[in-house]
């Protein structure tokens, strides 16, 4: 395994964890926002789904960038 590849391993793990962690969140906000009316969880949910979508776009964004890093490696 090459460098790159240790790197987005370490990046897939991160996306992971923050991931459960916003399902959980997100879970547990919705679950109080409509079972015990709380209003105030409302945004707590939609913040718990927008960060973990964006640590799936950071995911990809890195993939991609090393990709084309190694695409350009190739072709010299």
């Amino acid at each position: 395994m090459n460098n790159a590849d240790a790197i987005q391993k370490k990046r897939l793990t991160t996306m992971f964890a923050i991931d459960v962690v916003c399902f959980v969140l997100a879970g547990a906000a919705v679950i109080g926002y409509v079972a015990a009316k709380i209003d105030w969880l409302a945004p707590v949910f939609v913040g718990a789904i927008a960060v973990g979508l964006g640590a799936q776009i950071w995911f990809i964004l890195g993939w991609m960038k090393a990709a084309k890093r190694e695409e350009g490696s190739k072709r010299s």
